[in-house]
């Protein structure tokens, strides 16, 4: 099933980066905007296949820019305002820091604001070593602190970034004055997170054309690029948001918002954090939309099962990008909760570094081994992978050897640059160490799908179907091959 990593995976393949003139507005807004509940249908009558260069947003703000070396590559970062420092770490993997723009200004009046690149994204070096990874990202995240003389700092981390926000806490924790959780992937790997529910608020014409534009890009008749700025010109904006942007700004996103390496990929669903911040001493602040289409309906409760001690709190007119519907409430909040927050002792965070290592200890082990298994099949290829697979399991048939968020995700990355045999194999994997998942099921038969292997993708999300009688997207996909 295509949820929240599938899609991070199509938009993190977005390649171009674009110069700018040194003069730009910001987008204009209507006194009354859109809202997602007004399911308006708005739906291109053409193509925009050749959208105009619109220059970034920063380019015209007069704020520190610079390039900083933290060793092996420069990060691209940019400082704007005083105060207390806090960093904004954006999502993907693949985003850019210019997806805070131009709303994160409103932080800056109150905070020291950090916006920066993260390797191999935006106008950072794509440098990837031996290949990108989480920890990689977490350690670059601790370089640049260290390069830019900060002592501490507040983490602001927006959906994948909120990964890297939580897993930098557990790293350094003595660096951290307090994490905020905005929209954040949860880091467990749990179905209650698993799925959206956006078919709540698009249309059925916006449905139509979405899918539409989704199998042009599939079959390569249409860039990524392109495909994002017309998804979201006819509703697709409705996954991010609450009020609707301006056309400005949603070619600005296809155009800036979501650009990387062509290699860049992040394991981050490898980590599994279930149980690690019931104790955890680190000011935490939980910021939840509560039309964040993204996440399902009961988001905002597990998300406080995760987190029991930090601050909720859920904003009613936002979407997926709280910092951008609610600017203004978004910093207050921040203000309130920094004038509050105890900071965490040393003993504190020695009694919890002990707890952590105690809950992901053994984790990490299988950690290492879905990485190694991972990055067999991209070197050696699949058939290998396989043979490798079965040996293992014959002679040690208990032992996991990789977990399914991450096999799933290598997947679609596969499906989606056009290598549908591998992607079918790399399914069939999932499957093999997963028996009882239903995602797993979904997953292989939409690849099954895309080889032109009907019986076995119909087969495929009957037993998804089975396992989870919810599956909205199997039952759906189930009924139009039955009607064929």
């Amino acid at each position: 099933m295509k949820s929240f990593i599938p899609l991070i995976l199509i938009l993190s393949v977005v390649i171009s980066i674009f110069t700018c003139s040194q003069t730009v507005p910001a987008p204009v807004t209507p006194e009354k905007p859109e809202t997602i509940l007004d399911k308006r249908d708005h739906i291109e009558a053409d193509l925009i296949l050749d959208p105009p260069e619109i220059p970034r947003l920063c380019d015209a703000m007069d704020i520190e820019k610079k390039f900083v070396d933290i060793g092996d590559c420069k990060l691209y970062c940019a400082v704007e305002g005083t105060g207390t420092p806090m960093v904004l770490i954006n999502g993907g993997p693949g985003d850019t820091h210019h997806i805070f723009h131009p709303w994160a200004s409103e932080a800056a009046k109150e905070f020291k604001v950090i916006y920066y690149d993260q390797r191999g994204c935006g106008l950072s070096d794509y440098t990837p070593g031996e290949g990108y990874s989480f920890e990689q990202t977490i350690d670059d995240l601790e370089k640049l602190r260290i390069a830019l003389g900060i002592d501490k700092w507040i983490l602001a981390g927006h959906s994948f970034g909120g990964g890297i926000a939580q897993y930098y806490s557990i790293k350094y924790p003595e660096r951290v004055i307090g994490q905020v959780l905005i929209a954040s992937v949860p880091m467990v790997n749990r179905a209650e997170f698993r799925g959206g529910r956006g078919d709540q608020f698009y249309t059925a014409a916006e449905h139509e054309k979405i899918d539409d534009l989704r199998k042009k890009v599939m079959a390569r008749e249409i860039s990524m690029q392109q495909y994002i700025i017309n998804r979201d010109l006819n509703g697709g904006w409705k996954r991010q948001y609450f009020h609707k942007p301006s056309r400005d700004r949603i070619i600005q996103n296809g155009l800036y918002d979501f650009v990387a390496d062509p290699s860049y990929s992040s394991d981050w669903a490898a980590y599994e954090l279930e149980h690690v911040f019931l104790e955890s001493p680190v000011p935490t602040l939980v910021m939840e939309g509560k039309y964040d289409v993204v996440w399902r309906d009961d988001r905002i409760a597990n998300m406080g099962k995760l987190h029991p001690k930090a601050k909720m709190v859920v904003f009613e007119k936002s979407g997926h990008n709280i910092f951008a519907d609610e600017p203004v409430r978004f910093v207050n909040e921040i203000k309130t909760w920094m004038e509050q927050i105890k900071p965490a002792t040393p003993l504190e965070l020695k009694t919890w570094a002990q707890s952590v290592n105690e809950l992901i200890g053994e984790q990490l082990v299988l950690i290492e081994s879905s990485k190694k298994f991972l990055n067999h099949i991209r070197k050696a290829g699949v058939e290998s992978a396989r043979k490798q697979y079965d040996e293992r399991i014959s002679s040690q048939p208990a032992t996991r050897i990789f977990f399914e968020a991450p096999m799933n995700a290598l997947g679609y990355e596969y499906l989606f640059a056009d290598k549908i045999v591998e992607s079918i194999e790399i399914f069939r994997l999932n499957v093999s160490e997963y028996p009882d998942s239903w995602n797993a099921y979904d997953s292989l038969g939409e690849a099954l799908l895309a080889g032109g292997e009907r019986e076995q993708a119909i087969m495929n999300y009957k037993r998804s179907i089975e396992l989870n009688p919810e599956n909205e997207n199997g039952i759906k996909v189930l009924a139009g091959l039955q009607k064929e």
